[in-house]
């Protein structure tokens, strides 16, 4: 289990808690065409891999498949 203490221990500037993102690239992203997710935490390195767990989502997710919304 990833805790918040650990997230703030490996945070990473590639996303903020609150950020509006889309997913690109991916076979989710085919699953969830246009859906705009929410970052629930900041992006952390885990196991060498940028991730970010999102509201809505189950676990965390890979940041390479994700990019800002633009409104």
């Amino acid at each position: 289990m990833t805790t918040q203490n650990y997230i703030d221990r490996n945070k990473t500037n590639t996303f903020k808690e609150g950020d509006k993102v889309v997913m690109f690239n991916c076979g989710e992203a085919d699953h969830y065409p246009n859906k705009v997710w929410t970052c629930m935490t900041n992006s952390f390195k885990q196991s060498g891999s940028d991730l970010v767990f999102l509201h809505g989502f189950s676990g965390s997710f890979s940041t390479q498949y994700l990019k800002h919304h633009s409104a």
